[in-house]
């Protein structure tokens, strides 16, 4: 009768000990040559701009899980670099939770907010809100924990990196037409000490007060008068009105792992484009192009990735008084954006996680990488050096025998073309 159901008893003893063989589920041929153990001391970040991830990696050694990283280098990041993701960006990202074994996607795309700004289109930020539900399902670590970091940034300053200074020297005169992002950023250069106080006193009300302060609370109801002052329309009803999408994410299957990418709005048909051995086009992007993308990986295997965007560089090339938010533009290559991770659904082992920046076709960028990593068996530093970023900057964090089959050979990287970080928690 078990047999006619679809898998007998000796079937599901012969899986559980293939899967301790080969916790990645790599194809025959190309297994780790370690068995399956309990934990792994590997654990990791990679980021756009390197003081967010060296945040991410502040978060591990504090034992929290690769979600709670991922939280705390969405908000670092929105400080250390707002010309590619402020809390005015959309983006995506995608969990892999080693206890559940599954994937989860959260996207936030790019939607026009009811009134303009001067006459420019800006789009509902809405990253907030999908980041708190990410937390809430997948983190452990208190709340305030993950926040507080980026309010200290901006409360105290830190100094201003290549990453930052690199977009500033592209986008300086694009700043020109707003008095309040000249006033923040007009003399700003690499080494500066930058501090923001009003993104501060943002961050610090969602620190004490959770998340949905920033959609639903007084810190909303304050952002929709100052973006009216500023001569723009967002009403408190449209931050509450604007809910992310929390779905499983679109995923093909790779021997017994699963790729997953983020669904519709979102690009990951791009990236699986990319996995399919399709390389982007273009060339190397000089700047971040208003794209970013970040990992974390813990050391039980659960795996976090975000592809952000602000629409273009430095996106509405507004910042709202008294917020200090730069407002992410609406255009349509906004939604362009998608992280990807593999993993095993049978035993939660996990082997990839990645997101690109630099422009739309990172997406794509990305999937071409693990492909080369993970399919073709090459040295994460080999490819991301070789490609010369072509079509985009690629973050990533490869385990090719999978992170807990063979932790020594996990490797981090990001993208030599780039100007962001990769680190190990150790």
């Amino acid at each position: 009768m078990l047999a006619g159901c679809g898998i007998s008893e000796t079937d599901r003893a012969q899986e559980r000990a293939e899967s301790a063989a080969n916790p990645a589920g790599r194809s025959p041929g190309k297994q780790g040559i370690s068995s399956l153990t309990k934990g792994s001391s590997f654990a990791a970040t990679t980021a756009e701009e390197g003081r967010a991830a060296e945040v991410g990696r502040e978060i591990l050694l504090a034992g929290g899980n690769a979600t709670d990283a991922a939280v705390a280098m969405y908000f670092a990041l929105a400080v250390t670099l707002p010309s590619a993701a402020s809390l005015g960006a959309s983006g995506a990202c995608i969990v892999h939770n080693d206890k559940t074994k599954k994937g989860e996607a959260f996207v936030f795309p790019p939607v026009a907010a009811p009134g303009a700004v001067r006459g420019t289109p800006f789009s509902v930020p809405t990253g907030v809100r999908a980041i708190t539900l990410m937390h809430v399902r997948h983190g452990q670590l208190r709340w305030e924990q993950t926040v507080s970091p980026a309010e200290r940034l901006a409360r105290f300053g830190f100094q201003v990196s290549r990453a930052l200074a690199r977009d500033l020297q592209a986008g300086n005169a694009l700043l020109g037409a707003d008095a309040e992002a000249r006033r923040i950023f007009g003399t700003v250069s690499e080494g500066t000490l930058l501090t923001q106080p009003e993104l501060a006193a943002v961050l610090g009300g969602i620190r004490q007060r959770g998340g949905a302060e920033f959609f639903q609370g007084a810190l909303a109801r304050t952002f929709s008068e100052q973006v009216a002052q500023a001569g723009g329309s967002l009403p408190v009803d449209t931050l509450r009105g604007s809910v992310p999408i929390a779905s499983a994410p679109m995923s093909v299957g790779h021997y017994r792992s699963r790729v997953y990418v983020a669904p519709s709005p979102a690009a990951g048909s791009a990236v699986l484009a990319g996995w399919n051995g399709q390389q982007p086009g273009g060339g190397a992007p000089i700047d971040s192009g208003g794209f970013a993308g970040f990992a974390a990986v813990d050391g039980k295997g659960g795996a976090a990735a975000c592809a952000v965007s602000m629409g273009q560089l430095f996106g509405a090339r507004v910042v709202i008084p008294g917020s200090g938010i730069m407002l992410g533009s609406p255009n349509p290559e906004a939604g362009s954006v998608s992280p990807m991770i593999i993993a095993n659904p049978g035993n939660g082992e996990f082997t990839f996680a990645g997101a690109g920046g630099g422009g739309p076709t990172a997406a794509q960028a990305v999937g071409y990488v693990a492909r080369e990593v993970i399919d073709n068996d090459r040295n994460l530093a080999t490819v991301l050096a070789n490609r010369g970023a072509q079509g985009g900057f690629v973050n990533a964090i490869a385990c090719r025998s999978g992170l807990r089959g063979k932790p020594e050979a996990c490797r981090t990287g990001a993208d030599p073309a780039g100007a962001g970080l990769a680190t190990i928690a150790e």
